[in-house]
């Protein structure tokens, strides 16, 4: 068996034991690992902030890049622009602004000052104005307007807002009369902050206050008024307006609706009239005529000295000047029966009435004082136009129906049969069967003792005042409601 040697060759320097001293020296020193450790974590965290800060950089510029595709994928209004104020009352601003194209319209909002949100108030399509309304008398507001547009949603514009103020509250009337002679008596609500109240008042029924008197009154608690020194003849028109203050700011809320009234005169029975005795007073509706019935009829009036009450017709007066001025120089009363009679009861309107008192003020310079409505149909508007022009309203106690007659006889026995103290008789001053009844019935009535008065002189003889205007009266002791 053949026996083969391996030479193995030794590291000395490994594993001779003469230099186990020399590797204890040269090995490498000992660590100190907390001061290892802490250059570790240090490492550790410079890098994992490195990689905050870029994942951070990196999700914002992804969101940023989101945002802008968003916003320029996404559907936006553009805002209103030019957005003004105008006419501001005591409850309503009027706002305006340029229009927006292709805006399907405007919501409009609202706040005071001291309302932390706005609320809406109105949405507004085809238009590019609007008035905010119900709003509170001298109160600072924010107004705000939006353009809007559907698409899968409403989208609505950025807001524009202005700042406003309203004016203070108009003063409300709640008297205005002329209850003596050239003189108007006024009184109205009070009004929050006012300071003052300004009174203007013209002579005239035109509303035209460029040259009207101006009277100031200090605000309390029950205001009123008194304007003295007027004209007896004519009607005046008077309005009234606040003056407050706001931030020592003087503000002027609006002018208040004008009043037309007619200037009360001083009224006395004539001498002649003895109110302990009978007394009577002939109406005559329909005039003047257009034949000669009512000539003849003030033909006789005036030979017995004797007065009564014309319901005129406004377009006849018109027509018969002279008819008109001679009554009212023999000391007739003047009435009013509307413009042209065409109308009746509900369908009686002020301007008929109004129109009528202006064609008989026009002639003979004297406005009526008494009015009685077609076929006896008084409503509410009636009597309220009636009250603003100082006519008492006249009905009847004995009907004479001389234009279903026409008959003198008749006429003349339905007066005389019928007669009583205090009577209002009804004739029509157009028909010539009348005149002849008057010619028979004036001296007849006379004779039995009756005086012959106005209207307005029976009710005063009667009840110790002046009748009051609107009030329909049957007779000085019935009043129709």
């Amino acid at each position: 068996m053949e026996v083969k040697y391996v030479n193995l060759k030794v590291d000395s320097n490994k594993y001779n034991p003469s230099n186990r001293r020399r590797r204890q020296n040269t090995r490498p020193p000992r660590r100190n690992y907390n001061s290892y450790n802490k250059r570790r974590r240090r490492k550790r965290k410079k890098l994992l902030t490195g990689r905050r800060v870029f994942i951070l950089a990196v999700a914002a510029l992804v969101i940023f890049l989101i945002f802008t595709i968003w916003n320029a994928l996404t559907p936006k209004m553009p805002p209103v622009e030019n957005l003004k104020s105008g006419k501001a009352s005591q409850s309503s601003v009027a706002l305006k602004w340029d229009k927006i194209k292709d805006a399907d319209g405007y919501y409009v909002y609202a706040k005071t000052f001291e309302e932390p949100d706005f609320k809406k108030v109105a949405t507004v399509k085809k238009k590019t104005s609007y008035t905010v309304k119900k709003l509170k008398s001298l109160t600072d507001y924010t107004l705000c307007v939006t353009s809007f547009k559907k698409f899968d949603n409403i989208v609505e514009s950025d807001r524009r807002t202005i700042d406003t103020r309203t004016l203070p509250a108009v003063p409300v009337f709640t008297e205005c009369k002329s209850k003596s002679e050239g003189a108007i008596s006024l009184s109205w609500k009070s009004v929050p902050k006012a300071v003052k109240y300004q009174i203007q008042y013209v002579k005239g029924d035109e509303r035209d206050f460029k040259n009207a008197a101006v009277k100031s009154v200090n605000a309390s608690k029950n205001p009123s008024a008194t304007l003295t020194g007027l004209e007896k003849s004519g009607p005046y028109c008077v309005r009234i307006r606040t003056n407050a203050k706001y931030n020592d700011q003087d503000i002027n809320s609006d002018w208040s609706s004008s009043n037309t009234l007619y200037i009360a005169e001083n009224f006395t029975l004539r001498s002649e009239i003895d109110p302990n005795k009978p007394m009577i007073a002939l109406t005559f509706d329909d005039g003047p005529g257009y034949n000669k019935a009512s000539k003849h009829i003030l033909d006789t009036l005036e030979k017995y000295n004797a007065k009564a009450t014309f319901f005129m017709v406004g377009r006849n007066a018109e027509g018969n000047e002279g008819n008109v001025r001679r009554k009212a120089r023999l000391g007739m009363e003047l009435g009013n029966h509307t413009w042209n009679h065409a109308h009746y009861g509900e369908n009686v309107l002020p301007s008929d009435i109004k129109k009528a008192s202006d064609a008989i003020y026009n002639i003979c310079g004297v406005y009526p004082t008494a009015f009685r409505s077609p076929g006896g149909m008084t409503t509410g508007t009636i009597k309220a136009e009636c009250k603003k022009e100082n006519m008492p309203i006249y009905y009847w106690t004995i009907d004479t129906e001389d234009w279903r007659s026409r008959d003198a006889d008749a006429v003349y026995d339905k007066v005389i049969d019928s007669v009583s103290d205090g009577d209002i008789i009804l004739m029509h001053e157009i028909y010539n069967s009348t005149a002849d009844a008057v010619k028979r019935m004036v001296p007849k009535l006379l004779k039995k003792g009756y005086q012959l008065v106005t209207c307005k002189e029976l009710m005063y003889a009667k009840n110790g005042k002046a009748p009051e205007a609107g009030v329909e009266y049957i007779s000085p002791t019935q009043v129709k409601e």
